[in-house]
């Protein structure tokens, strides 16, 4: 089995967003199996979602040996189990967002790549 190096951005604006980083942060750990490190929680104005609050949003190193071609499947499980709701989402709130940014050096969302919270996430994770 090959391993994978995975960059996830993590999101939410929840009220109660440290403990929805929480979960998420565990879940991943479930799900990808492997060597994980994640930044700083760091707050961020919404993009996309004007009149939302606060976005806490962080990012996530993951070595693992999950097929690239599951790895979106199971993000959109997660979020789903932490009570992501597409209704919810049209309303502005967004429990939880778990994008996956790169793939083995591939960028796959160029423009949340380009983020300054991404890049500083980046340079403090040391990628």
């Amino acid at each position: 089995m090959s391993t994978h190096t995975i960059f996830i951005g993590i999101g939410t604006n929840a009220e109660y967003g440290s403990l929805m980083l929480q979960s998420a942060r565990r879940k991943l750990g479930i799900a990808f199996r492997g060597e994980q490190r994640f930044s700083e929680p760091v707050q961020t104005q919404p993009v996309d979602f004007p009149g939302s609050r606060l976005f806490l949003n962080q990012v996530a190193v993951i070595e693992t040996t999950v097929p690239p071609t599951l790895m979106r499947s199971l993000l959109k499980g997660i979020e789903r189990e932490l009570g992501r709701k597409p209704e919810e989402v049209q309303e502005g709130i967004v429990k939880i967002d778990l994008d996956l940014l790169s793939v083995d050096g591939q960028v796959l969302k160029a423009e949340d790549w380009k983020r300054d919270y991404v890049q500083a996430a980046l340079a403090e994770l040391g990628a």
